[in-house]
């Protein structure tokens, strides 16, 4: 278990188990969709460049793109200083990168880094920077930091070229940052050489990083969703979030992220355009948008529940019988997860920063939940003094914890169809307000799309 810097590249059979155990919890926390990975020709040496938007989850996602795969990280200084915490994140395969808030004296320490990323690259390992430097909840991709283009080109400037390092653009596209079992789409883009800039980097160094940083950053955005409207960015957002799955469902497509993912990005670009072509009919759209979200949030209506339909209460019939049944099984499943569930969520309501809720919570997971399993099994074994009665405990555990999300699924479910049926009969011209609303606005993004 290398906690050694100057080890960091070796492939550590202690970091692989429990790479493969997060990545197991990972992708129960978020269902992860990756696309592109045919991209990725053999023996290429690469640097992986996401967007960053969800804190460590980001670097998590990139985890889970091969099993055997040990990658390197690049983070700031500052998390290193206790030095625990610093054997802790090299084992991690996480490295330092000093900036000037972190001192100018100990800028000169980026050069032993800097050799070291030398060795990472050479041993085949894959490299992974947020090329953005920190995490903003927006779809939107800010200005790129300069430091990966400084990494590429000087290791490949150090090679003369031999290394052949190929930077990969990838998009990270969360359907809810915070959510349990929301979904996750990781977009695999083009991966293109570095050394086409090493002329211009050897002539002018700072004219090849602002080269490279644009070609990126034009790469990384056609791989995730990004609105540029900062004006509008909530109407495109909702626009997004409610046209792909009614497109999807009229026109019988696969129902897949990146199938949501591709209407979206035409959408934004039709709308785009709009704006440019033709002002009133865009900001008539717009508009109308605006209403309809102020009219659902007025009425506490979720955006999944459109178009409003009466009949949908029927389902009442079977889900409220059915919530009955599971409920006892469901509690027995809360009560014997009250740990793992309870305490990473309170822990994630002490960062003000929602980016970090998720990471919170998965992170504390990842330590309770086999700690809780073996106490609690440990402890009934003791009292019913039956070590098979403390094994079936333990088999029952996780079919107790699905049928409890299922059972928690089906309670909103079940409070969704009464509240919309109760605003159906209180308020029916409202309700039918926001379904012409709602009618009128998916004609207008047809006639458009």
């Amino acid at each position: 278990m290398p906690t050694n810097r100057e080890r960091i590249e070796e492939w550590s059979k202690a970091y692989w188990l429990l790479r493969f155990y997060q990545n197991f919890l990972f992708k129960l926390y978020f269902k992860t969709e990756i696309v592109g990975m045919e991209k990725l020709p053999p023996n290429t040496t690469f640097i992986f460049a996401p967007n960053h938007q969800n804190a460590l989850i980001d670097a998590l996602a990139m985890l889970t793109l091969k099993h055997s795969w040990q990658p390197i990280f690049l983070a700031r200084a500052d998390i290193f200083k206790k030095p625990l915490v610093s054997k802790i994140l090299t084992f991690l395969k996480i490295m330092p990168v000093y900036r000037i808030r972190d001192g100018f004296e100990n800028l000169s320490l980026n050069d032993s880094i800097f050799l070291k990323t030398m060795d990472i690259i050479r041993k085949g390992n894959g490299l992974v920077i947020l090329p953005e430097g920190n995490h903003a909840g927006f779809k939107m991709l800010r200005p790129l930091k300069k430091g990966i283009a400084r990494i590429a080109l000087q290791t490949e400037d150090a090679s003369d070229g031999s290394l052949n390092i190929h930077i990969v653009p990838v998009g990270l596209d969360y359907s809810n940052y915070v959510r349990y079992r929301s979904k996750l789409l990781i977009r695999i883009g083009e991966p293109f050489p570095v050394k086409k800039y090493l002329d211009l980097y050897r002539q002018n160094k700072a004219l090849a990083y602002n080269a490279l940083i644009d070609e990126l950053s034009e790469r990384i955005k056609a791989e995730m969703i990004h609105i540029e409207d900062e004006q509008n960015y909530y109407e495109y957002l909702f626009l997004t979030q409610l046209f792909p799955k009614r497109f999807i469902k009229e026109n019988k497509l696969p129902n897949t992220l990146n199938q949501a993912f591709e209407i979206s990005k035409r959408l934004i670009s039709k709308l785009d355009s709009l704006k440019e072509s033709d002002r009133s009919t865009f900001d008539g759209i717009i508009q109308l948008t605006h209403e309809l979200r102020d009219r659902i949030s007025a009425n506490r209506i979720k955006l999944q529940a459109l178009p409003l339909k009466v009949s949908k209460a029927f389902n009442l019939l079977w889900m409220v019988p059915l919530f009955i049944v599971l409920s006892p099984l469901a509690i027995f499943g809360f009560i014997n997860h009250i740990i793992p569930i309870i305490i990473p969520y309170q822990l994630s309501k002490k960062f003000e920063d929602v980016q970090f809720h998720s990471s919170v919570r998965h992170a504390a997971g990842l330590l309770l939940l086999p700690l809780a399993y073996l106490i609690q099994t440990v402890i009934v074994g003791l009292i019913l003094k039956s070590l098979a009665m403390a094994l079936l405990y333990l088999v029952l555990l996780p079919p107790t914890a699905v049928i409890l999300y299922y059972w928690r699924k089906l309670f909103y479910k079940i409070r969704g169809l009464t509240s919309i049926l109760i605003f159906a009969m209180r308020n029916r011209n409202e309700f039918e307000l926001i379904n012409n609303h709602f009618n009128r606005l998916m004609n207008d993004i047809k006639s458009i799309f």
